[in-house]
C-alpha cells in the first residue's frame, strides 16, 4: 500500500519554528487517524478515554517536535504514531500491573498481544497508520446519518437509547443505520483483511 504523507515537511518545519497555525494543522490532520489507532491498540475498555489519550500524546509530540529531523526521510506521521504506540503500551502496562489475575483482565490485551505491539517495526507501524487513514476516509464517504450513528455508538460508546434521543428517531432506526453503516464500510474496505479492519468491521 502506498503511504500517504499526512503532514508535509513544510508544516512540520513551521511548527518547529513555533507557528501556532502549523500546530493546529498537524492536530487536524492526525486527530482522527490517531483516535482510530488508539482504539485498535487498546480496544473498547479505553473508548471513553480516547480523546484524553490523544491529547496527552499531542502534548508529548509538541514538547519533542524540535527533535524530529526532516532530512532523515522518516514520515512525520510515523514519528508521531511511534509516540502514540509507546504511550498506549505504557497504559497497557500500568493496567496490567493493577490486574490481580488474567481471569480478571476482561477485554484487556494478552501478554502475547502486548509483546507483538512492542516489537513492531517502523514499516509495520506506518502500515497501521495508513489503514487507519483508509478507514477514516471510508467513514467520511458514507451516508451522513449512518456515519453519525457509527461515530456515536462505536467511537463514543453511547447507548442506543441516548443516540435515538439525540437524533430524534426510534431506537430501531438507530440500529438499522448502524447496521447499514457497517455494511457500507465493509464494502469500501473489502480489500483489507478482517484483522486490519478491526473487530467492529470484521466480517
Amino acid at each position: 500500500m502506498e503511504q500517504t504523507n499526512l503532514v508535509g515537511n513544510d508544516v512540520v518545519q513551521r511548527a518547529q519554528a513555533g507557528d501556532p497555525e502549523a500546530c493546529r494543522e498537524i492536530i487536524e490532520r492526525l486527530h482522527q487517524p490517531m483516535l482510530g489507532f488508539i482504539y485498535r491498540m487498546l480496544g473498547p475498555n479505553y473508548r471513553d478515554q480516547m480523546e484524553d489519550i490523544a491529547q496527552d500524546v499531542f502534548l508529548k509530540v509538541f514538547r519533542s517536535i524540535e527533535r524530529f529531523e526532516v532530512e532523515r526521510g522518516v514520515k512525520f506521521s510515523t514519528w508521531v504514531f511511534t509516540f502514540t504506540r509507546n504511550h498506549c503500551l505504557d497504559l497497557m502496562k500500568k493496567r496490567r500491573l493493577k490486574t490481580i489475575s488474567m481471569s480478571q483482565a476482561g477485554e484487556d490485551a494478552t501478554p502475547r498481544d502486548f509483546a507483538d505491539e512492542a516489537t513492531r517495526t517502523p514499516e509495520q507501524l506506518a502500515g497501521s497508520i495508513e489503514i487507519g487513514a483508509r478507514i477514516d476516509a471510508a467513514l467520511a464517504s458514507i451516508n451522513p446519518e449512518q456515519r453519525e450513528v457509527f461515530e456515536l455508538r462505536e467511537r463514543r460508546g453511547m447507548e442506543y437509547t441516548d443516540i435515538a434521543k439525540r437524533m430524534g428517531v426510534a431506537e430501531g432506526t438507530v440500529k438499522s443505520r448502524l447496521h447499514r453503516a457497517r455494511l457500507a464500510l465493509r464494502e469500501l474496505l473489502a480489500d483489507l483483511a478482517p484483522s486490519q479492519r478491526g473487530p467492529i468491521l470484521a466480517a
